[in-house]
């Protein structure tokens, strides 16, 4: 089969078909995805990366994470733009460094001492039990709220792509994210015993 003939077995680049195929489990269905988005989401890393080498890095990171995530997604037609949006904050964690810090891959694992390379315990406790403080803290938020906050502050999305996915203006999302920030250093603060 020549070139030409391959082209012409075109495979169904369908955002339908491709969810059916993960939500089913099928092997396929990464390779599928990787086929049908590969050129458009390596064009959106050139776009937000500054080197084509993290560019195909960033979309590496989009497919696997595809891999892991995507059968949460609820609106099949949703799937090119929730890969373009995690190539962007792929792009932007590498921009800054973040890809290759180790307290983003922590583990819960306690044979891993000195992981992190800090040997003090009193650190590691206090960092520990500020952990659980933040995540109980997190867990008293609204399931929106809380989602605002992750994906500003985890996932780096902008406020016109946190409205995107949670149908809210942009403004809707500054305005909400603004006060979260308030509210939660001043409930932390208090917890810690500090002074806003």
């Amino acid at each position: 089969m020549d070139h030409a003939q391959k082209r012409a077995v075109a495979v169904d680049c369908s955002p339908a078909r491709l969810m059916r195929l993960v939500r089913e489990g099928s092997a396929n269905a990464l390779d599928q995805i990787t086929r049908c988005y590969s050129d458009r989401l390596l064009q959106a890393g050139r776009r937000h990366c500054r080197t084509t080498e993290e560019a195909e890095d960033a979309v590496q990171d989009a497919l696997i994470s595809a891999g892991e995530n995507l059968g949460a997604l609820r609106e099949d037609e949703r799937l090119e733009g929730w890969l373009i949006r995690v190539v962007a904050s792929a792009c932007r964690r590498l921009s800054r460094g973040r890809k290759n810090d180790a307290r983003l891959h922590e583990t819960d694992d306690d044979d891993a001492p000195g992981l992190l390379g800090d040997e003090d315990p009193e650190r590691d406790a206090a960092r520990h039990e500020l952990g659980e403080l933040l995540e109980r803290t997190l867990l008293t938020l609204s399931p929106t709220d809380r989602s605002i906050l992750l994906l500003s502050e985890l996932e780096d999305f902008s406020a016109a792509e946190i409205g995107a996915e949670l149908d809210m203006t942009a403004g809707a999302v500054r305005t909400r994210l603004s006060r979260l920030r308030a509210t939660l250093t001043a409930t932390l603060a208090g917890e810690l015993g500090r002074a806003p």
